[in-house]
């Protein structure tokens, strides 16, 4: 199931947070590819077992439904992504019609507004994020392509240390805790 793994840290940045500043030292590091994306993510959370949420994610470049683990630490969950075809348009009201028989009520929506960064090894994102209610700016480092959690912690020190978050607390708290609990 590591290949089903997300391994990632995610840091709270003040909303003065200089990403201009931040973006130039990403580049400087060369990324393999960059990517700029207003997202859509609708959550669903289960009435039965609470271990689990699902999110359906529409922005121009994908479409996905995706099953994650919830509750514990957010650094590693379990993240399953199914690929629905862009196409089709927006299938939200299928993924609602799909989850139904598996006691799935949606719990919200996530707007972002995304800047990403890829490596061959991390993927490097800044952006900020809001609900009906709340709003929150956020920098993640994700491991790519990793062979064991050790190796993908020491990438993600690796990133953090050369974009100056080492020594950051890192946020606790899953982006649907953030903005989508009461």
């Amino acid at each position: 199931m590591q290949q089903f793994l997300e391994i990632e840290h995610k840091f709270i940045v003040a909303a003065d947070f200089d990403n201009a500043a931040f973006r130039d030292k990403i580049l400087a590091l060369k990324p393999t590819g960059r990517s700029n994306v207003a997202v859509v993510d609708t959550y669903y959370t289960l009435t039965t077992d609470r271990g689990y949420i699902f999110r359906h994610r529409l922005d121009r470049e994908l479409q996905q439904l995706t099953v994650k683990s919830f509750g514990g630490s957010t650094e590693a969950r379990l993240e399953v992504n199914l690929d629905l075809d862009l196409g089709q348009g927006n299938q939200e009201e299928r993924v609602a019609a799909f989850l139904q028989p598996f006691a799935a009520v949606r719990a919200g929506r996530i707007d972002k507004d995304v800047e990403a960064f890829y490596f061959t090894d991390c993927e490097v994102v800044y952006y900020r994020a809001r609900s009906d209610s709340k709003a929150v700016a956020c920098v993640e480092f994700e491991a790519k392509g990793y062979s064991d959690r050790a190796a993908a912690s020491r990438t993600l020190s690796y990133y953090e240390n050369l974009l100056g978050f080492s020594a950051t607390p890192r946020a606790e708290q899953s982006l649907f805790d953030l903005l989508l609990r009461p």
